[in-house]
């Protein structure tokens, strides 16, 4: 059986720190160098978090025998855990340990733990700054009623009484007599009667008239206007489906539709969907999400995609990759070290 490379947290897990160990290396551990490639792009890992095209070999220095065990390890950083972790929602990475003064070089997929943290994650998040200090508030102030002065009642002075002369008597008009009552006045006594006779004959005259006019024509009103139905908000887009496939950035895609936890033939239809539209980085997703969790069926479908005896190209896998292939039958294995096509595949596969 061939090497295996892990990354491991420490103990109190220090974001950005870990452990490099290597199990099954036979060669000198004096020289050895690493270098780390993408699945994904095909680039290689350099100083800087940077990737490029060409090979760069890391210096194992420090390397020392893990306790309780026959591994080598040594701690690193930022510089190796934060680019994998930063790629791996997408990409797998090729480790090859290589001895060059001795000739000495053998290649496997690295591991990364669950629990890992990026450095971001120690410097990520401020600290909420205290709430300030509230405001002393001033005490009401005090404002004192008014006092009302009772004056006092000015005093009545009375005026005193002065004797007014008696008035002279006036004399009396002479009373005329009543005038006669004239005659034309007892003439006009009929008139009344006959403006009130006037004025029923003028109200009859006008109720003869309005009956005799022509009813008008009752006009049928329109029937209203039937009221437009307004149609329902068109629902959010269903997680898993090619709408929001295409209308959500690849991680919130990713997110959503694991976390509806559809089942592995219904997630096998959502990942070729997401290969026939191009959607390549949502298939890897979903592929090492489910495949990482113990999914037999998705990991296996995923180590099919690089294995050479069942590969299919497609835009997303062009071409087979026997490392790849080897590093999740050798995943599968570790859910279930019983089954047999993952376990043939890996002999016949690994490095």
């Amino acid at each position: 059986m061939g090497i295996r490379v892990d990354v491991l947290p420490l103990i109190d897990n220090t974001p950005g720190q870990g452990w490099l160990r290597i199990t099954g290396w036979t060669g000198a551990s004096a020289g050895l160098e690493y270098s780390v490639q993408s699945s994904q792009t095909r680039d290689f890992l350099h100083p800087g978090k940077q990737w490029t095209n060409v090979a760069h070999g890391f210096q194992l220095i420090g390397l020392a025998p893990a306790e309780g065990s026959d591994a080598l390890q040594v701690l690193v950083g930022p510089e190796l855990i934060d680019p994998l972790l930063a790629a791996s929602g997408t990409a797998n990475f090729r480790i090859t340990l290589n001895n060059p003064a001795l000739g000495q070089s053998e290649a496997t997929m690295v591991r990364l733990d669950k629990h890992l943290l990026a450095s971001i994650a120690s410097t990520g998040a401020k600290k909420p700054e205290p709430a300030p200090a509230p405001a002393p508030v001033a005490p009401p102030v005090q404002i004192p009623e008014p006092v009302v002065v009772a004056e006092a009642p000015a005093p009545v002075v009375e005026a005193p009484v002065v004797a007014e002369p008696a008035p002279e008597p006036i004399p009396e008009p002479p009373v005329a007599p009543p005038p006669a009552a004239s005659a034309p006045a007892k003439k006009n006594r009929w008139l009344l009667p006959l403006l009130l006779l006037l004025v029923l004959l003028a109200i009859a005259a006008g109720a003869w008239w309005f009956m005799q006019q022509p009813k008008p024509a009752v006009v049928d009103e329109p029937p209203p206007a039937p009221t437009p139905t307004t149609e329902p908000a068109a629902a959010a887009a269903e997680p898993c489906t090619l709408e929001s496939m295409k209308s959500q950035p690849e991680l919130a895609f990713v997110q959503g539709c694991i976390q509806k936890a559809p089942g592995s033939a219904a997630l096998l239809e959502v990942i070729n969907l997401a290969k026939a539209n191009n959607q390549c980085a949502v298939a890897q997703r979903l592929y090492a999400n489910r495949a990482q969790s113990g999914d037999i069926q998705i990991a296996t479908a995923y180590a099919h995609e690089y294995d050479p005896k069942y590969h299919q190209p497609s835009e997303c896998f062009k071409t087979p990759d026997t490392a790849t292939a080897a590093y999740w039958y050798e995943t599968i294995l570790g859910f279930d070290e019983n089954n047999a096509d993952a376990k043939q595949r890996f002999e016949e596969l690994k490095p």
